[in-house]
């Protein structure tokens, strides 16, 4: 995406009028890390931040304009359907034979298929072919909204891989997938006028199932591991024994403790590690006898992240770049005007960084590229028409003649 975000330097495509706060932010981000970098000695860290950051703007661009073209040609948008089901069947096989191994065999068979893809493999966890089973989530939410917009405009064959996707992420047993789900519901909640009372009570149904139904599923089946004691809801015991789950709450909260320290500018892209040692012996010391937290404070600190892009934001850009960054956000959901899939699209996005801070993020710019691009709207797909064309009549519009022949002579 970023080699195709090059070659279209040589079009006349171009960012949209209220892009200029993300490249604003952008310019503002790079430039700030570079001065940080030349005060602290660290450019790598600089250099890995600023590349990240030019690929997500590459994401964006290339998905802008893949929106817009799918828009206006009925040809791709049956190319973007074929692609997704070209992507999917592959990693969603790997899926169903992991679930069979962790329901049924359970003697861990699939690890040597996963390990062809995947560094780490997790014992009884659905990854698919993705590096842990968070990123898996992400690709089947993402991925399961896009699909399921393709078939509400007649693209039946997607719901296929829709049922698929969606019985294989409640059968991941992902805590993470289940409260990104339901923190964008919530989300679509508060910000859409239209079906609220409906989305109430899916928003209640989802509730339920995790509660009640996703435990009893786990008891049935007998699943084992570290990730079914997270649906115990004992809070103060994850805390205390689930590394991931101390993770995923105390390294966004040190990034905020960054931002009270450095409230107007921030520590600089890249740099959130400088005061995280520090900060996490003062606060969260009992997390030190977690090993990944261990390694992070005292043998390789430069890899530390906040784990969650809005921390990443206020820790590292200041209020400046919340500033930037915000107008963004503010600008794509205007761009969602009264459609349903992009307002959704939207709170998903919101919800998805909650685990992940990397500018590098496929799903996060995907999605804010059909909403900006008008990839969800539906005018268009129906008609096969560009969206938003006036059509203009000079003078007066002549009376039509009731007469059935004659129209059908001069046709």
């Amino acid at each position: 995406m970023f080699l195709a975000s090059i070659l279209l330097l040589f079009t006349d495509f171009r960012f949209k009028k209220w892009d200029i706060f993300l490249l604003v932010f952008a310019m503002y981000s790079i430039g700030h890390s570079m001065i940080v970098a030349t005060r602290s000695g660290d450019i790598t860290s600089s250099v890995s931040h600023i590349i990240t950051l030019l690929f997500g703007l590459s994401m964006y661009r290339v998905a802008v304009y893949a929106a817009e073209q799918a828009k206006e040609d009925p040809e791709i948008r049956k190319s973007i359907a074929r692609c997704i089901a070209v992507a999917f069947i592959p990693p969603l096989a790997a899926g169903f034979l992991q679930l069979f191994d962790a329901f049924f065999v359970r003697n861990g068979f699939s690890g040597a298929f996963t390990g062809l893809f995947a560094d780490k493999v997790y014992l009884r966890r659905i990854q698919m072919l993705s590096g842990e089973p968070s990123w898996a989530a992400i690709h089947m939410l993402s991925g399961g909204l896009i699909m399921f917009f393709l078939y509400k405009q007649g693209f039946r064959k997607q719901m296929y891989l829709l049922i698929a996707t969606m019985l294989l992420m409640i059968l991941s047993f992902s805590a993470y997938a289940y409260t990104v789900l339901l923190t964008a519901l919530v989300i679509y909640v508060l910000i859409t006028n239209k079906n609220r009372g409906r989305m109430l009570v899916v928003l209640a149904v989802c509730a339920f199932v995790i509660v009640v139904g996703v435990p009893y599923l786990i008891e049935t089946f007998k699943v084992s591991g570290y990730f079914t004691d997270r649906f115990q809801f004992n809070f103060s015991q994850l805390i205390n024994n689930d590394n991931s789950f101390f993770i995923r709450l105390v390294y966004p909260a040190i990034g905020f403790m960054e931002f009270a320290r450095h409230p107007i500018f921030g520590v600089g892209g890249g740099f959130y590690y400088t005061e995280f040692a520090s900060l996490l012996q003062q606060h969260f010391s009992s997390g030190l006898k977690f090993s990944e937290v261990y390694d992070l404070v005292f043998n390789d600190p430069y890899a530390a992240t906040s784990r969650n892009m809005v921390s990443k934001v206020f820790a590292e850009e200041g209020l400046i770049g919340v500033i930037l960054f915000g107008g963004f956000l503010v600008s794509i959901f205007r761009s969602c005007g009264a459609n349903s899939y992009s307002k959704f699209a939207f709170a998903l996005c919101i919800s998805l960084v909650m685990n992940f801070d990397s500018y590098a993020f496929l799903d996060f710019w995907l999605l804010f590229g059909f909403i900006r691009g008008g990839g969800f709207e539906t005018e268009a797909i129906r008609t096969g028409l560009p969206a938003r064309v006036p059509v203009r009549v000079k003078g007066p519009i002549p009376p039509v003649r009731p007469i059935y022949s004659e129209w059908r002579r001069r046709a």
